[in-house]
């Protein structure tokens, strides 16, 4: 179908080729400069790809002015948002317990590098794009890939429990099972137009000269933006801390693939390193209270570890009237601070009240791949107290 397709292309380049012919015929050079640059800028907006390779084939110099033309109309369209190629963390209500998303916000500090796998293009190395709008992107199977190549450098072979859990392995014989992992591609917008390009320049190793002259490589850009974007799914009997261990194992991983080493083509020659953008949000559909934001506030009528103060209780337990609390000042000569006694009262019902049901569903937020995989080990560590599914 695609064949056809260009077939009817080409008809419609007819016109705009044939002046590109009569312009190169013109005896005046700035004429004839200005006729080829219009022809070809006109056969680029119909189809530039098909164009340079019709004059690639019959070995003309005009394949070069449509690839000048073509640089310079280079433009990526926007994915709009209202598709939601990407969820967002509330989704996790949707999904099994313990089920969590890992979004991470990441600049190249490298360009990015790809393979589309169109039929005609300009270049022989493009860089992968959506079919539809056309836009740079990161495949999800490239993530996946890239992310269990860099857990394969950091020592987990494939053959290993943990790493067969979250990626699976292979079910030709009916055996293998699917991985928790589920990946996202990566959009990349906005991105400046005019550094879509890098250019190589193999050399011959005895001769020390070029072997084929310069070769164009379409990337994505140093300091364009994106995010990777993560879901683990659990299934089957789940222990929270497998959980827990395969989350630290995951951040680990995430932060050698971006920031050591790389992900995409020739990540060997440091092409596809990014850094962090932002803080890494993460979201679990689980009662974790490991997850909970830690306040720097101090609470005057708490102690260093958290509990409240003496001088607010009975022997007994029990929390102390305002008249109790008074006397009880008045015998210390102490001066009565009526809103201190008020939040100490406040908090002491809040604690004490009657059970909650437990969030199903908790949200945090870490300015490192670091503070994210402390807490994970804090949370391996602590007995977390859930209904259902993964209680251990």
């Amino acid at each position: 179908m695609q064949y056809d397709y260009y077939a009817f292309r080409k008809e419609k380049l007819s016109d705009p080729l044939n002046e590109l012919e009569q312009a190169k015929q013109q005896r005046d050079k700035n004429a004839r400069k200005q006729g080829i640059e219009q022809s070809a800028a006109k056969a680029v907006q119909i189809e530039p790809h098909l164009s340079y390779l019709w004059y690639e084939a019959q070995g003309s110099d005009l394949k070069n002015s449509i690839r000048d033309a073509w640089q310079k109309h280079l433009t990526t369209s926007p994915i709009p948002s209202e598709f939601h190629f990407v969820p967002e963390t509330n989704a996790l209500d949707n999904l099994p317990s313990l089920s969590f998303m890992l979004r991470v916000p990441f600049k190249l500090r490298k360009p990015y590098l790809s393979k589309d796998d169109r039929t005609f293009h300009i270049l022989d190395n493009p860089v992968r794009k959506d079919k539809v709008f056309q836009t740079p992107m990161v495949a999800s199977t490239s993530w996946k890939g890239a992310l269990r190549a860099a857990l394969w450098q950091l020592g987990h072979q494939e053959d290993n429990d943990q790493i067969i859990r979250l990626f699976g392995d292979a079910r030709e014989d009916g055996k293998g099972q699917a991985g928790w992992l589920y990946f996202y591609p990566t959009f990349f917008e906005n991105i400046d137009q005019t550094k879509q390009l890098e250019v190589i320049n193999p050399h011959d190793r005895a001769k020390g000269t070029s072997k084929r002259g310069p070769i164009l490589l379409e990337c994505v850009p140093i300091g364009a933006t994106g995010d990777f974007v993560l879901l683990y799914v659990p299934f089957g009997k789940v222990q929270k801390k497998e959980v827990t261990k395969d989350l630290k194992l995951i951040a680990e991983g995430v932060k050698e693939m971006l920031t050591i080493y790389g992900f995409g083509a020739k990540t060997s020659s440091g092409f596809g390193v990014a850094e962090l953008n932002g803080k890494i949000e993460f979201g679990i559909r689980a009662d974790w209270l490991c997850l909970e934001e830690i306040s720097n506030q101090k609470l005057e009528f708490l102690n260093d570890d958290g509990t409240l103060k003496q001088e607010f209780l009975n022997t007994d337990g029990s929390f102390k009237t305002e008249k109790q609390y008074k006397n009880f000042l008045q015998s210390q000569e102490k001066p009565h601070n009526k809103k201190l006694y008020q939040d100490a009262k406040k908090w002491w019902e809040a604690k004490n009240d009657k059970p909650k049901l437990p969030k199903l569903f908790r949200r945090r937020e870490f300015i490192s791949f670091e503070s994210l995989m402390t807490t994970a080990e804090e949370c391996c560590n602590q007995q977390i107290k859930k209904r259902g599914i993964g209680d251990d």
